[in-house]
């Protein structure tokens, strides 16, 4: 009976692995010509970034994205598997932006996962 029990719980527990999602909502805030930069993701990922401040953020990618996010907009994106984001504030003053991600697997940004 032991046995079965034990038997049960792995089949459940491989059945189970690969369903668990990250999802991250943050507020951060960009210092003047810094930037934050979404490392090679490991698996695909959607990203929603809203720009809270009356700036532009310039967006960095090989991939075809808009090159800004003007002042007090949304940005939506399903990011694909090994792509790399980077949003860079050219402004002098600080930007703040609340950023949204949801994947399968941990999402690194700048050398950090955020949780």
């Amino acid at each position: 009976m032991k046995k079965i029990i034990l038997i049960f719980i792995l089949a459940s527990m491989i059945s189970c692995n690969g369903t668990h999602r990250v999802d991250v909502w943050k507020t951060v805030a960009i210092a003047p010509g810094d930037s934050i930069v979404l490392q090679r993701l490991k698996a695909p990922a959607t990203v929603e970034i809203k720009n809270l401040s009356h700036k532009t953020i310039n967006l960095v990618s090989e991939l075809n994205i808009p090159k800004t996010i003007i002042a007090n907009s949304e940005f939506q994106y399903r990011l694909p598997k090994k792509s790399r984001l980077t949003m860079e504030n050219p402004n002098s003053d600080s930007v703040s932006i609340h950023l949204h991600y949801s994947s399968s697997r941990p999402v690194l940004i700048n050398n950090k996962e955020l949780r």
